[in-house]
């Protein structure tokens, strides 16, 4: 019996030890891999070696580029094949630390989730990854700190990006920056470092977040919205539509960009090339809209002060200079819209938005065609307002 139980043992631990051999992930083809295909986006990228812990893949002294040492790389979960494609479950990037001229930089708890790798097999890749080689349900960063000499000049905490694939091959993605402050007066210029002193803003602290859609087979890009929001300054906001923006419309601008590298000097086929794509695009709508909190109020107050003028003789003024500014559109209607709007949010500061909502698209060679050769018309072409304090009508 004892020795029955002893053999059947030895061959358990065997089995065992051969499985796990066998099924463990191919480090040095995973690594290979992604090697090339960073390679493949303009980048450089080596590490000392590759190796296996199980479904982990571990590359050694991994560098992108000569300055940019990032350590051993983790990549959890790995599955796949270079034909098919490889699939991570996560990655987390070590700390960084740095130092440099009295400037130090400090990056933490950056990971990315669902990566994904493109195969050399790609018939039936989503377009997002015919388009970048690359792929990640979620990327997010805890924090990011720089000083100079001894003094923090930028934070950022919680910032992430999340992407998903659509049944239908769609790709939406959302953006949040998280919160970040600014310290104003760190730059090298005294008369500028005065004048934010000035008006008002040392530090600023705000957010940035968007969201973005692409539908491959319409050419669908819709940006909705993109939002930077300053405290006690304001909100601005903008959103966009545009067609025609295809996998092969993608694939002809990557290609057009690689032969501009190759080839700088030959401007008058680029312009041709660059030209020819433009035309295969249509602007749908888009939108700026800028909130205001203080920021306007604050500005004009400054520059009222540096002209020894009034705040209301400072508002005259700039309105006053309007009709000429926008003289050479030779469209006094479009003028006088534009001057109401403008004067009536200097007078109060809330809301000032332009707007282009056209019926139907609008080519690009028509827009511009219209501006090279009717600028007058282009308000009309593009169905073009702008209104301020709208919300307050």
């Amino acid at each position: 019996m004892r020795a029955t139980t002893g053999i059947s043992a030895a061959a358990t631990a065997v089995l065992l030890l051969s499985s796990t051999s066998a099924f463990a992930v191919d480090a040095q083809a995973f690594g290979e891999r992604l090697k090339t295909l960073v390679q493949n986006g303009k980048h450089s990228m080596s590490y000392a070696s590759a190796e296996a812990d199980g479904e982990n893949v571990i590359l050694k002294d991994v560098s992108f580029g000569e300055d940019s040492d990032v350590g051993d790389l983790t990549f959890e979960n790995v599955a796949g094949s270079t034909p098919e494609g490889w699939t991570v479950e996560r990655l987390a990037f070590p700390e960084l630390d740095q130092t440099e001229d009295g400037k130090r930089a400090q990056i933490s708890d950056v990971s990315i989730e669902g990566l994904m790798l493109a195969g050399t097999d790609t018939a039936n890749a989503p377009a997002a990854m015919k388009l970048s080689n690359f792929f990640f349900d979620k990327a997010t960063i805890g924090s990011i700190n720089l000083a100079r000499d001894g003094k923090t000049v930028f934070e950022l905490s919680d910032a992430s990006m999340e992407n998903e694939i659509g049944d239908s091959g769609s790709l939406a993605t959302e953006v949040n920056v998280g919160a970040f402050t600014a310290d104003m007066t760190a730059g090298d210029s005294p008369e500028v470092t005065q004048a934010i002193r000035d008006v008002g803003y040392e530090t600023i602290s705000g957010s940035l977040n968007g969201s973005a859609n692409w539908e491959p087979e319409s050419g669908l890009l819709e940006l909705d919205p993109f939002l930077l929001s300053v405290e006690d300054a304001g909100e601005l906001s903008f959103t966009y539509a545009i067609s025609g923006y295809t996998t092969a419309f993608a694939d002809s601008l990557s290609q057009l960009q690689e032969q501009m590298a190759s080839n700088p000097d030959n401007q008058q086929a680029t312009g041709m090339a660059v030209m020819g794509l433009i035309s295969q695009l249509s602007l749908n709508s888009a939108d700026i809209t800028f909130t205001d909190e203080s920021l306007t109020g604050k500005l004009l107050d400054y520059y009222a002060k540096e002209n020894g003028q009034s705040r209301e003789e400072l508002v005259q003024n700039l309105t006053a200079m309007l009709p000429a500014v926008l003289g050479y559109l030779q469209n006094r209607e479009f003028q006088e819209e534009v001057t109401g709007a403008v004067t009536t949010f200097l007078n109060d500061p809330q809301a000032l938005s332009i707007t282009i909502a056209p019926e139907n698209p609008i080519a690009a060679t028509q827009i511009m065609g219209a501006a090279m050769g009717a600028p007058q018309t282009l308000p009309k072409v593009l169905s073009l307002t702008v209104d301020a304090n709208a919300d307050a009508k």
